[in-house]
């Protein structure tokens, strides 16, 4: 079943899937269930440069990918369901209709982010995003958890690799972004404060990591002329 949930998602656009045992998290986080299968969908060099370069506020790709990694949850959900499994997507809408969004402090019980982790996708930078080595933070992530048997493929987990960087500290316009470097365990608003963002992405676009996506594109795309 692995393999044919994971070509419909490609066909569907996403660009990476991942299953992980959330078996020893606790009940709060897993719901019961014992898998995570984590879609990501990766935003355009493009999209980044123009964001980084520009000096813009521009959702317009990032919200049709976020859309679209949602709506690749709710299918697999559906999919993973009409194989006789249990299977609940985390979408925005089903996390917002089920009450595991807290308002006071803007978390849910399971980020993606932290899925993200166990199956060694990238780390925690300093932004508080999900940093990987292939695309920096240029990506959109949903997460589904489910019952079915499928073969888990946790990783050990990767540590920050932003060194003294601090370029998204420097950028941030509100200057929510404390510049801290994660650690296992470490409270979320020792590295920034999400209350006071705004969500204009510069942290994201800008991060090195990201920015070396973009170039790595450049240059692989330049070598295929």
């Amino acid at each position: 079943m692995l393999n044919e949930l994971i070509s419909k998602l490609n066909n569907g656009g996403a660009n990476f899937v991942k299953v992980v045992d959330i078996s020893m998290l606790s009940a709060i986080e897993n719901r019961g269930y014992s898998s995570a299968i984590l879609i990501g969908i990766v935003l355009s060099p493009g999209y980044i440069l123009r964001l980084s370069k520009e000096n813009i506020i521009d959702y317009s790709e990032y919200s049709e990918k976020e859309n679209g990694v949602d709506k690749l949850a709710e299918w697999l959900a559906n999919f993973i369901k009409a194989k006789g499994y249990k299977a609940f997507a985390r979408s925005e809408r089903n996390v917002g209709s089920h009450g595991l969004y807290d308002k006071t402090t803007k978390s849910t019980p399971l980020p993606h982010k932290k899925i993200a982790i166990l199956a060694g996708v990238g780390w925690i930078g300093k932004n508080n995003l999900l940093v990987t080595q292939e695309y920096g933070s240029a990506l959109c992530m949903c997460s589904v958890l489910t019952n079915a048997p499928l073969p888990n493929g946790n990783r050990p987990i990767i540590m920050p690799k932003c060194g003294e960087c601090n370029v998204c500290k420097d950028i941030c316009p509100t200057g929510v972004i404390h510049g801290t470097t994660w650690e296992i365990g470490m409270n979320r608003d020792l590295i920034v404060d999400v209350y006071h963002c705004d969500g204009c992405l510069k942290c994201l676009s800008n991060c090195k990591w990201t920015q070396k996506y973009t170039k790595d594109v450049q240059e692989e795309a330049y070598y295929e002329i």
